[in-house]
């Protein structure tokens, strides 16, 4: 490793290689979120123009934490083009009213406000001796909450926009009987919080679209709603598999058909999901088809575990995800609450695996029902698309072929980290000729 803030050249360029430190919410590897899958192909595209620094925000809540209790060493894979890591502390307190008041004066989301950012303002200060380029910033709290200890080129992942997932959330909620007086009260006091919280995500949003160097979205739709001339679209993606696990192809019997729903499920939009696709959409799904079953997988929480009935089965985090993949008839992506777009969208149409989602599962994806997959949005019309697919072989095979293509050419990981190194490239030098 060279010098402290002295510029690396690459031999193949004529151009020093840029200095940048990321600053992220989680360690990327293993790559079993759409977060950390993102974040891993994000350091990959910077790492092709610079060379990089992670600093991971622990949130000292016992996340991250190994079988010993102990804080876990983060290590880049070998390969990976992170060159040091480094980790600031970010206590998350239990939510309580004496937390109100501190939000209230703060002027920021309750998210942002309620984290002590003491440690992490100090760390990225004693960081910014390094002599860096540029500060990536991986999410858009700790930008908004510490994001002025540095006048550095700067880009913000905005990889959700957080109001529209709250508004999406607000939608979903279900409300208690009028009988249940505590339930109706609590429920009016933390619609009144997040409805204050909906408006202080939009501003800072806003925020970084007009103050930051760049500020990054995951479709064109959110840039739409963003606005911003420093507002850039980087897509999700995913690396195209060279041998598909999925079997379009395959039988399925005309009683059964095995689906599967794979993503985080301590994520409040993936716990909801498997609520509705359980609750709602599998008692009409069985009257078709009594013998359908349902997997669901990735880390659950109690709210999603319950779920587990004899068709029914949380699996829990796997290493191995192609082989859930391989085993299933249909992916389903039944979100009603969230932001950004679905990575788990493209992991199925890499491998062929037929999908039915609902319209905000596939949101600034591009997909049209029918072609690439199936939309539904109501727990009948959900329910009716998984069995119009597997009960048609040919039409499996006709919207995989579709959904391969279209995740091919628009959100292979491959074509868009060059990209994410030339928004780099451009940001430090637009900022340089200031």
């Amino acid at each position: 490793m060279s010098g402290v803030g002295e510029p690396i050249q690459d031999e193949h360029s004529r151009t020093a290689r840029l200095r940048i430190l990321c600053i992220a919410d989680e360690f990327p590897w293993p790559e079993r979120t759409g977060y950390r899958i993102r974040l891993a192909n994000v350091l990959r595209g910077l790492g092709e123009v610079g060379v990089l620094d992670l600093m991971i925000l622990h949130p000292e809540n016992g996340q991250d934490l190994g079988a010993d209790g102990a804080e876990q060493e983060y290590r880049a894979p070998i390969g990976e083009p992170v060159e040091r890591t480094v980790v600031a502390h970010v206590p998350i307190p239990s939510a309580s009213l004496r937390g109100v008041i501190p939000w209230i004066a703060s002027g920021l989301p309750r998210r942002v406000a309620w984290r002590d950012w003491s440690g992490a303002r100090s760390a990225v200060s004693k960081e910014l001796s390094n002599g860096y380029d540029l500060i990536w910033w991986s999410h858009l709290d700790a930008w908004a909450a510490i994001g002025e200890v540095t006048t550095l080129p700067c880009i913000v992942d905005l990889d959700n926009l957080e109001d529209q997932k709250m508004l999406t959330s607000r939608m979903a909620q279900e409300r208690p009987p009028l009988r249940d007086v505590k339930a109706s009260i609590r429920l009016a006091f933390v619609s009144e919080l997040d409805r204050v919280d909906i408006r202080r995500w939009h501003r800072s949003q806003r925020r970084a679209s007009l103050q930051a160097d760049g500020a990054i979205v995951c479709s064109q739709q959110d840039r739409i709603a963003l606005g911003g001339e420093k507002t850039y679209v980087i897509e999700n993606g995913y690396v195209t598999p060279e041998y598909p696990v999925g079997h379009p192809e395959r039988q399925v019997d005309d009683k059964g058909g095995a689906l599967v729903f794979i993503g985080l499920q301590t994520y409040e939009p993936n716990i909801d999901g498997s609520r509705f696709l359980v609750e709602q959409v599998l008692p009409i799904l069985q009257e078709l088809r009594p013998e359908v079953s349902i997997r669901i997988v990735g880390r659950a929480g109690p709210e999603v575990c319950e779920l587990a009935r004899p068709n029914v089965e949380i699996v829990g985090e796997v290493e191995n995800i192609e082989a859930e993949l391989a085993s299933a008839d249909l992916a389903v992506v039944p979100l009603r609450i969230g932001a950004g777009t679905r990575i788990k969208i493209l992991e199925a149409l890499a491998h062929r695996l037929p999908i039915v989602t609902t319209s905000l599962g596939c949101e600034g994806l591009s997909l049209v029902s029918g072609v690439h997959c199936e939309i539904a949005d109501s727990a009948k019309a959900f329910a009716e698309s998984c069995d119009l697919l597997l009960g048609d072989t040919g039409k499996r095979i006709e919207i995989t072929e579709a959904g391969a293509a279209l995740q091919i050419e628009h959100f292979d990981w491959v074509k868009i980290r060059s990209r994410i190194g030339e928004l780099a490239q451009t940001v430090c030098g637009r900022s340089s000729e200031r």
